[in-house]
This record gives C-alpha cells, structure tokens and sequence, in this order.
C-alpha cells in the first residue's frame, strides 16, 4: 500500500509524511499546488492520497477545493478526508446550509447575497447576533452585534456602493480585523476582504461551555472548550471531563450520513443542557498527542458492539496524523474507498 501525501501551503503535510515513517508506510509527496498538478496527480502510482490542507484565505480553500474535486470525483483517485468533508471545511455558508438540510440542532444562520434584503433584516431582527466571515477559525472572524446601526455598517462594508461592472467596494475598509496585534494595534486581513455577502447567526445565550468532538474511523474524542470572554474558540482553555454519551452519539449519526470519514465538531452547551453544533472541520490536528483524558487518564472511545469503550494511551501523535493514515489505509484495504 503506498500513500500519496499532498503538500500544503505552510508545511503542514510535513506531519504527515513524519506519521508515514513512523508506521514504515510507502509514501510520496505529491505537488498538488504546482502548475502541472493534474500530471503529477496521473503520474503518481500511489494507491490514495492524503490531504492535510491548511489555509488561511478563500482563495486559497477555492483552489483546494477545486483541485480535490477533480482529484477524486472525475479523476475517481480516492482522497482522504473526502472531498464533501473538506468542501465544508471552514466554509461557514457550506456548513450552515449541509446542517440545516440534514436537520442538526445548530444557530439558525441566514446567508444574504443582497444588500438590500440584509439591510431589511436587520431592521427587525433580534440583537445581538453574531457575524461571520466565510473563512476563519478561533474566533478571528466572529463579531457579535449588538446594535441596528453597527449592522448596517457592517453591510455597507461588505456590499458595493455601486451594481454593475463599475462596482466599487469599501477596500480597504475590510470588516474583519485579525486577532493578533502589531506594536500593540490590530491590523486589517487583506488576504480575505469580506464582499458580497453577510452571515447573520442566532446568539445562542448563556453558553457555558463548547465540547470538541473529533472522530477518526472508530476512535472518538472529547473535551471541553472553556469560554475566555464571549467566546470558546482560541480561548486555549480545555476542560478534561468525558464528553456525555449523547454527543458522541450525534456526532456517529452526523459522520454516518455524510459520509465523513474523520471530523471535529465543535457544540455549544447551553445552561438548559441545549446543544448547539458551531462548527464541523475535517482537516484538524493536535499538539498534543491525546485529545481526552478521564480521570487524568488519556485515551479513546472506540465504539464495539452498540457502545463506547474507553481505552486507555495516547492515540494523536503526529497531529492526529498517525491515527489518520492508519484508518485511511483501513479503508484502501478493505475496499471501502475506491
């Protein structure tokens, strides 16, 4: 078995082939970002290829996204995660819409292509709310708004002040600005000008804590995100506790309709003990090498025969990339994926 690794725009396929020498697996890197992609793609005799993505602007998710369409639905070359996993991967309008079709308990999110039809919303709907950009992950893109008048500045921001071919854009009036900050002031993103559209997402109140799911083949993980401020999300703040059996068991339900190989779902807990999915990333990593401990003790649930069962080490070496490999060379063999 002989894995192609596809490498990445910051390195991070690097993890993987270091997860493939750990197992003694055959590997190769392949260019996926190169011109010639398609014939490196052809020349390769691997017999899958590994996508360990990472980006950080929507022009680059829409390249990646496009290469592993071709890759794997007209190629017919197998892919791991899969293609659907990864064309909702940090796309919060693919996301909202795949939740809402297949009936997830999530933040009701309304995506306006119009400004017009934005504007009318926010004259009449409840505050706050949360604003999103479709690209952006530990809360670097989340706003909450708490007042008609930033709404609307917020949608002049994001829409033209002119229709047409003669539109012109608010640039360099961005509406997102990154977390980080250079000589103490934050800087503006951009990479990712947010244009032509306006995410408008319930406000889910009194969330006390976020659980993190993550799920590769049979392997299930949990902890707690803690809140820092207003949000769990790059707060860094991780609660050790065994996730409750029901989330897992969402997770299974939502992974089985999919078709999702691996996935990490982030899930908001309300003081009513309310769950509420916020987010669903099938390219995911760890630094460190488990993602749940019970008792102080790391592990897994693996589910046999109708139930979870813990069992006891350290099973996200190499990023989680190790435990990934393995099930995707599971599924190769057992010709679950072709």
């Amino acid at each position: 078995m002989k894995i192609g690794v596809f490498n990445s725009f910051d390195g991070i396929h690097e993890k993987v082939v270091a997860a493939c020498k750990d197992l003694g697996v055959d590997y190769e890197v392949v260019d996926i970002l190169s011109a010639n992609w398609i014939q490196n793609v052809k020349d390769s005799d691997a017999d899958g290829f590994f996508c360990p993505s990472n980006y950080q602007s929507q022009e680059k998710k829409s390249i990646l996204d496009e290469r592993y369409y071709f890759v794997s639905q007209l190629m017919k070359r197998p892919i791991y995660p899969d293609f659907l996993g990864g064309f909702i991967h940090e796309s919060k309008r693919n996301m909202a819409a795949w939740l809402e079709l297949y009936g997830f308990p999530h933040p009701k999110t309304r995506v306006f292509t119009n400004k017009h039809e934005a504007l009318e919303y926010v004259e009449h709907c409840s505050y706050p709310f949360v604003t999103k950009a479709n690209v952006g992950s530990a809360a670097t893109k989340v706003i909450i708004i708490k007042s008609k008048r930033k709404a609307k500045r917020m949608i002049r921001k994001c829409f033209t002040w002119f229709d047409g071919r003669n539109a012109l854009y608010n640039i360099p009036f961005h509406a997102f600005y990154y977390k980080a900050k250079l000589k103490g002031l934050p800087f503006k993103d951009r990479r990712n000008p947010q244009k032509d559209y306006f995410i408008a997402q319930d406000f889910v109140t009194n969330v006390q804590h976020e659980w993190r799911i993550l799920k590769v083949g049979d392997s299930y993980f949990g902890h707690q995100k803690l809140l820092k401020g207003e949000f769990a999300s790059g707060s860094g703040l991780v609660g050790w506790v065994a996730p409750p059996k029901e989330l897992l068991l969402m997770v299974k339900e939502l992974c089985e309709i999919g078709g999702f190989p691996c996935m990490d779902v982030d899930i908001f807990e309300n003081d009513k003990g309310e769950y509420y999915i916020n987010e669903l990333q099938s390219f995911f990593g760890s630094y460190l090498d488990y993602q749940m401990k019970i008792d102080d003790v790391p592990g897994r649930y693996v589910y046999k025969n109708g139930e979870f069962v813990f069992e006891k080490g350290e099973f996200n070496t190499f990023g989680s990339n190790r435990l990934k490999i393995e099930h995707f060379i599971q599924m190769l063999e057992s010709g679950e994926i072709r």
